[in-house]
């Protein structure tokens, strides 16, 4: 596509262009992601675009399509080109400071709310752009949710998150949660949730291009094992649970049965949850 190019491009003809060169390019879902980032442009939903067909695109639009075109065949992430997510039937702002929401995420903030129904305090742990506090915080107006990063800039897009969408009942504090002088500040919980760096450091190379060159490695690897951040959560368990109430955290793949020994040995009813692949991915465990 050349938009100095005398000849008109109109929606139609850069959708069929878009979805053949992102194909060659061997971009996953090429339609759908020429569709996205010219309703992005253009200002309209999908369906709309369907509607005018015919529309040609000014060169300013043009130049801005061309610069999105660029950047994902360079494997930088969809969401991180439209500044947007969707997650949990919200749209959420994202940026490269934060992860890309997960539809395994929603699992985990379903089962949360599912088994877990009267939280009157919660803990977000790693909230990145805050999908999973905030939703909490969406979905039952009567919880308190703390929602912790060691990440400024990630808190920042949370901030922006949680106001945009109304959440009132969610408060953003910069924590890092091996601090322990700064975590018994934090009190006690009914629910502490967390998708945590589980990815082991000796994993990282191994990712796809658009995780490992683009999504913060912070929020991917713990910079070891995989394990760290898990064996902090039981070891902080008699500060952060009352009486009765549960960890909810994402867990790795093959993780599970290390983990349920992990917090079993720590006192805990454990059961682990697996996703929509039938991969373990949700580790359930209560404090009793």
């Amino acid at each position: 596509m050349n938009p100095k190019q005398i000849e008109i491009w109109t929606t139609l003809r850069l959708i069929n262009w878009g979805a053949d060169y992102f194909k060659q390019k061997r971009i996953d879902s090429p339609r759908l992601t020429i569709e996205l980032m010219l309703a992005h442009v253009l200002k309209l939903t999908r369906f709309e675009l369907y509607l005018q067909f015919d529309r040609p695109l000014k060169d300013t639009e043009l130049d801005e399509l061309r610069a999105m075109v660029k950047r994902r065949v360079a494997h930088e992430p969809l969401q991180y080109i439209l500044g947007e997510s969707h997650f949990y039937r919200r749209v959420f702002e994202v940026a490269p400071a934060v992860l890309i929401p997960r539809p395994e995420t929603e699992l985990l903030v379903e089962e949360a709310l599912r088994r877990h129904p009267h939280s009157l305090r919660c803990l977000d742990v790693g909230t990145g752009s805050g999908c999973i506090g905030i939703t909490i915080a969406l979905e039952r107006s009567e919880t308190e949710v703390i929602a912790i990063d060691v990440s400024a800039e990630a808190l920042e897009v949370a901030a922006r998150n949680a106001e945009r969408l109304g959440a009132r009942n969610i408060t953003f504090r910069q924590v890092d949660i091996f601090d322990d002088a700064v975590v018994r500040e934090l009190g006690s919980f009914d629910l502490v949730i967390s998708n945590p760096p589980y990815v082991p450091v000796a994993d990282i190379a191994t990712l796809q291009p658009e995780v490992r060159d683009h999504e913060p490695v912070e929020a991917l690897t713990d910079g070891g094992d995989g394990y760290r951040f898990y064996r902090r959560f039981a070891e902080l368990a008699p500060r952060l649970l009352r009486d009765g109430s549960s960890f909810f955290l994402e867990i790795g793949y093959g993780q599970a049965e290390r983990l349920r020994d992990l917090f079993q040995r720590s006192g805990f009813t454990v059961s682990v949850l697996t996703d929509l692949d039938r991969i373990e991915r949700i580790l359930w465990a209560e404090k009793q």
